[in-house]
């Protein structure tokens, strides 16, 4: 039996936002250009935290 292809996705879905993101030039983890790429420098308090964490999960 012959697969069908995918229908497109029902409105107001994460598949609906996912394929809209797709269609508007994402590719798996690359971005389209208009996803903002200018964030907070990580403060002291949290690379701190971040390091306590995964030596809880190696531990």
């Amino acid at each position: 039996m012959a697969e069908q292809a995918p229908e497109s996705p029902e409105p107001d879905s994460d598949a609906e936002a996912l394929y809209a993101l797709i269609a508007a030039g994402g590719f798996w983890r690359i971005a389209p250009d208009w996803v903002p790429r200018q964030y907070a420098e990580p403060t002291r308090e949290l690379t701190d935290r971040v390091r306590h964490g995964l030596r809880r999960l190696i531990t």
